[in-house]
């Protein structure tokens, strides 16, 4: 089960707001959610996160994965507009 992580909550806003293509390929995660993901990442590296640390670390993954795929189907789009 995903965590509902300060993340998710910031894609989900951004999500609702009905980005254009060009606006979901431009989206970044804020400072802070970065700059989380890269702590959780480098204490695992160390073997040293805790069970919820990893569960938020799974959720992190989850929706950077699911990001990569928006932003593909966004740069389909634009290419179709653009023909």
């Amino acid at each position: 089960m995903l965590l509902k992580t300060q993340a998710a909550t910031e894609i989900a806003q951004f999500l609702v707001s009905h980005p254009t293509p060009e606006q979901i390929v431009a989206f970044h995660p804020s400072a802070p959610v970065a700059e989380r993901a890269y702590e959780l990442i480098y204490t695992d590296r160390d073997g040293e996160l805790s069970e919820e640390e990893r569960k938020e670390l799974d959720s992190y993954l989850v929706i950077e994965y699911l990001m990569e795929l928006i932003k593909l189907e966004a740069h389909r789009q634009m290419r179709q507009q653009a023909s």
